[in-house]
């Protein structure tokens, strides 16, 4: 008897491991299609572009103090003189290291403030359908790639538009998000052209 229940469980545990549902779906098609996440990008690029801003000035501050210094001072110059001018290049250069610093640490907050309610939402969203799909996992594709994982496509079910329809994500949204990235990727090769070409 004993052995027959043992059987009987070897012969059904590869038709228990079939009916289980495994998902995947693209966080990035989900995530540019919100309004919410091309909002709060747009907001984090002005800040960044601001902060930027702030920094050239101080580096051409830096720049132009360390001119005028070079025109200005020579074996001539009195000691203290020199001195006092070169503490004034070290203090800005000081004053802009902790800006650059500054920045970077109110940029990472101000990042995770907008962007943790858009990642919840997203969760909340993956969640109900996992649920309401019956699925075992539900895996990001692109997280799947960055850590070796091969998704077998065929035996599990995208469920991106699931997910767009729980956050009510309309064509129109997806069409947007697509035109907002676009548009990103452009400015962002403009950019490194102009920085190449300098």
């Amino acid at each position: 008897m004993k052995k027959t229940l043992i059987a009987l469980a070897l012969l059904l545990a590869p038709l228990a491991m079939n009916a289980q549902q495994f998902a995947h779906f693209s966080l990035s098609d989900v995530m540019q299609a919100l309004p919410d996440w091309r909002n709060a990008v747009t907001e984090l690029t002005a800040i960044g572009d601001q902060y930027r801003a702030d920094l050239q000035s101080m580096q051409d501050e830096i720049n132009t103090k360390i001119e005028k210094y070079q025109k200005e001072v020579n074996e001539q110059t009195p000691v203290n003189i020199r001195e006092r001018k070169e503490a004034e290049i070290r203090q800005l250069q000081e004053r802009y290291e902790q800006a650059a610093q500054d920045n970077t640490n109110s940029y990472q907050q101000q990042q995770q403030q907008k962007m943790e309610p858009i990642q919840k939402k997203i969760l909340d969203a993956v969640n109900t359908v996992a649920r309401s799909g019956n699925y075992v996992y539900v895996i990001d594709k692109s997280a799947a790639q960055q850590n070796n994982m091969i998704i077998n496509e065929a035996q599990s079910a995208d469920v991106t538009s699931k997910i767009m329809d729980v956050l009510k994500i309309t064509p129109e949204d997806i069409a947007a998000g697509k035109a907002f990235v676009a548009k990103m990727q452009q400015e962002a090769q403009q950019q490194s052209q102009g920085a190449a070409q300098q």
